[in-house]
């Protein structure tokens, strides 16, 4: 899926990261700092060390066992006494642009509900727990009030950016009412954040300041700050699991089927993929293969995937030319069955067709998204069926998909290899799946009980969270509006004029009028719903 999306663009903020709040540690205890999460600005890859299989004939067993095994090279980023844990990390919670920083907003992160709300005295962003200390009312559903603080809706308590309760409506201005604003029972539950190069970072933990303050987020490769690429940006809340997203975006061998002519899909140009790994370990792994295009892979646990594409190509006029594409997405865990993908990628090449800062980029990023989504949708039926089979067939056996993976698939290509050494990532090292807070009995997924219209709804999962198409939307159905009351307006007047030919103009105007409500009404699908059928696709 994000190996499309380089088609796309808008820029991204200036590289650094900013730490938003500011608040006292807590006085817990802390846990010795994670030694595994590495910052990462571009893919720098060492002579390759897992050899391509065996040309020679393998019998069935061993054919079995190289088709499931991916050769683990330990490097100086780990050692064999590490341990990875999930929630010592940064998590990109979401593109500070398609924030509203006027209202709450409500996220999930490793099946937490939490809150993000902008500090207005501070301009910082900050996170809680999304649940009020009074009567566990969600803070999502109040307000930044007069004095800046996030208000509950429910009775008034108000708090600021580091949790601490600021006023009770309702308690006496004398006696224990009074004190109990300053009690530790009235704070809201507040994480550590960080803001860096256009995301916003949460750090799961509220008793992790410490390891959080002495760790870095991932960062975007050097050339998404180079004035030579251009950029762009998307999320998008998917219903299926962190494993199958993660699974998908590990594989770019899929792209010329599952989204035929879409930007750069096509069904004859499938071809062998050599890939081979370079090294793995629990921050990860890395890899590449040896063609043009050259494309290098890192993941970086327990969410970051990096695509480097590099296209060798010759033109008319300009000659050689080295183009270059970054896929970098961030695949986050929301809850089970539920991840949020966003996706920044940059290019060096055709500029003139991505929307930028530029006079001569007037593409806007809405439209851009149409093309984006598409290629989400291309997934989204595939990755549904794909989810519920692995489901089905590990309840059969009690087992972990992970570790009966290449029983229940069939995987003999390296065109593969990079989806193997995720599974076997997350078995080694993931302990399977997310560690999430407070889920034991969790119901079904998602995947198992939405209809194809709504794992495909694009105004839910995107146009709402996105500034530019919630915002491009709401300009349409305006436009729409007018256009059919321009309609209206030159249909009851065409009869008016004694002239024949004013009437003439009144109904051309009254029929354009309508031809543009229509086509109006018609693009707004691309923000709700737009079917996908790839037989239809030729």
């Amino acid at each position: 899926m994000a190996f499309l999306l380089y088609g796309l663009a808008t820029r991204v903020a200036p590289a650094g990261f900013f730490p938003t709040t500011t608040c006292a540690s807590s006085s817990h205890p802390s846990k010795p700092i994670n030694p595994f999460f590495r910052t990462t600005r571009s893919l720098n890859f060492s002579p390759l060390k897992v050899a391509a299989p065996p040309t020679q004939p393998l019998t069935s067993d061993q054919s079995e066992k190289r088709e499931g095994e991916v050769v683990e090279v330990e490097d100086e980023r780990t050692s064999s006494s590490s341990k990875f844990s999930w929630r010592d990390h940064w998590y990109p919670v979401s593109l500070i642009e398609d924030l509203d920083p006027n209202r709450p907003t409500p996220f999930q992160l490793l099946g937490r509900d939490i809150v993000l709300w902008k500090d207005k005295s501070t301009a910082e962003w900050v996170a809680f727990d999304d649940k009020c200390p009074h009567r566990l009312a969600p803070l999502s559903e109040g307000r930044i009030d007069e004095n800046g603080y996030l208000q509950c809706s429910y009775h008034g308590w108000s708090f600021d950016k580091c949790g601490s309760c600021k006023r009770i409506p309702h308690a006496s201005s004398e006696g224990p009412e009074a004190r109990a604003i300053g009690s530790p029972r009235a704070c809201a539950t507040s994480f550590p954040t960080m803001v860096s190069q256009g995301l916003l970072f949460v750090w799961p933990d509220e008793n992790g300041r410490e390891r959080a303050s002495a760790t870095k987020p991932p960062m975007l490769p050097d050339d998404f700050d180079n004035p030579e690429f251009s950029t762009v940006t998307i999320q998008r809340d998917l219903f299926y699991g962190y494993d199958t997203l993660m699974e998908n975006v590990s594989d770019p061998s899929h792209i010329d089927f599952a989204h035929h002519k879409v930007v750069t899909g096509r069904r004859d140009r499938a071809k062998p993929l050599t890939f081979k790994l370079e090294s793995s370990g629990p921050w990860g792994f890395a890899g590449a293969n040896d063609g043009n295009p050259r494309i290098s892979a890192e993941f970086v646990a327990p969410c970051y995937y990096m695509n480097k594409i590099e296209i060798d190509t010759k033109l008319p006029i300009f000659g050689e030319q080295k183009w270059k594409i970054w896929i970098c997405s961030f695949n986050i865990p929301m809850a089970p069955g539920k991840t949020r993908s966003i996706v920044c990628s940059a290019r060096n090449f055709f500029q003139f067709t991505m929307p930028g800062p530029a006079w001569w980029q007037v593409i806007p990023r809405w439209h851009e998204h149409w093309t984006s989504n598409k290629v989400y949708d291309g997934d989204m039926i595939v990755l549904q069926g794909q989810e519920k089979i692995f489901l089905s067939k590990t309840k059969e056996g009690s087992a972990d998909v992970n570790e009966v993976y290449t029983k229940i698939t069939f995987t003999p290509t390296q065109a593969d290899r990079f989806v193997l050494a995720f599974r076997n990532w997350l078995r080694r090292h993931g302990n399977s799946q997310p560690e999430w807070f407070g889920i034991s009995n969790q119901g079904p997924l998602p995947s198992t009980v939405l209809s194809k219209r709504q794992m495909l709804d694009r105004f839910e999962q995107h146009t709402l969270k996105c500034s530019s198409c919630k915002g491009a939307y709401a300009a349409f159905q305006t436009m729409e509006k007018l256009f059919i009351g321009a309609t209206v307006v030159f249909c009851a007047t065409t009869g008016i004029p004694s002239e024949m030919w004013i009437r003439a103009i009144l109904a051309g105007l009254a029929l354009l009028s309508s031809s543009l409500a229509y086509a109006l009404h018609e693009l707004q699908k691309n923000f709700v719903f737009v079917d996908y059928v790839h037989a239809e696709i030729d």
